[in-house]
């Protein structure tokens, strides 16, 4: 049985970007750039930190993404499977990239044709950032129990849909220019509103209730509260937990890791910035929280 890597794109936020093919972040200028790395060394494409895609976004420049480029994909991967191993691909939902038909397609009509069976396999992630981070998290530990590509497929199948991706949207400038706002929104930050978004079992974001008013810091609080409990706790799987951030600046990173550290159930919380992907349609005080359910 062939050892197996999984890769990814940086729509989903990966721990370690070593196998993460970077979305293309395409600026005012219509410059594009490559999301943190490069791949293929002899394009012109440069690389764009995630730090500056942010500082540019709230200094009022406007971004937009497309999924990894389809010659990335044959570089990597081909790299990978001349190493004898297998690849299990986990893209960014369908319901906000067109990243898993791109991968869908070069797997299914060059790099399993060229090696005559099937050597990549793609998951349709139905989720991105923080969400995207856990799945890869356990995606990882499926390769560290030398489980076989399609065992891995089987499972990840299964936990994509135990996912919970939920951001925290401190100021509606971000969600505004993702174009994913429900009419009226743009009148809400005169009014202090904070809102809850997560991704949907259709893989698209969507504000969910309560919308939270008042201070950013004091919403925030009560936004993971929601989220994480005395009552719930025990529902999610204590092994997969993401916090990621932009800047923050109101709300302070060590009151988040000790409110979750209280319980004493998760893993201790690190610090993970959004990359390029979503950090061109951040705001300061973003959020994304990503967590399994247990079976």
């Amino acid at each position: 049985m062939r050892k197996v890597v999984i890769t990814t794109d940086s729509g989903c936020n990966p721990r370690d970007i070593t196998n993460m093919l970077p979305d293309m972040i395409i600026d005012s200028n219509n410059t594009s750039y490559y999301d943190l790395k490069k791949v293929d060394e002899d394009s012109n494409i440069k690389a764009i930190s995630n730090l500056e895609v942010f500082d540019r976004t709230i200094n009022g420049e406007r971004f937009h993404t497309s999924s990894p480029n389809i010659n990335d994909y044959v570089i990597l991967q081909k790299n990978i499977l001349d190493q004898d191993k297998d690849i299990v691909h986990i893209s960014t939902s369908s319901g906000v990239s067109s990243g898993s038909v791109n991968a869908s397609m070069v797997a299914s009509s060059m790099l399993n044709d060229m090696y005559d069976e099937k050597r990549v396999s793609v998951i349709d992630s139905m989720t991105a950032g923080s969400g995207g981070t856990v799945i890869n998290d356990y995606a990882l530990d499926l390769t560290n129990a030398n489980l076989s590509a399609k065992e891995i497929v089987e499972e990840l199948e299964n936990v994509k849909k135990r996912l919970i991706t939920t951001f925290y949207v401190a100021k509606v400038e971000g969600f505004v220019s993702s174009g994913r706002a429900p009419a009226g929104i743009m009148l809400s930050d005169k009014l202090s509103l904070r809102y809850r978004v997560d991704i949907n079992n259709n893989g698209r974001l969507f504000p969910k209730l309560p919308v939270f008013r008042g201070n950013i810091k004091v919403q925030f609080m009560k936004y993971l509260k929601t989220i994480i409990n005395e009552s719930n706790i025990e529902e999610y799987d204590p092994n997969y937990l993401a916090v990621l951030i932009t800047r923050l600046k109101e709300i302070n990173l060590d009151e988040i890791k000790n409110y979750i550290d209280s319980f004493n159930y998760f893993k201790p919380v690190s610090e993970l910035r959004f990359y390029g992907a979503i950090s061109s349609y951040g705001v300061e005080d973003q959020v994304g929280l990503g967590l399994i359910k247990k079976r």
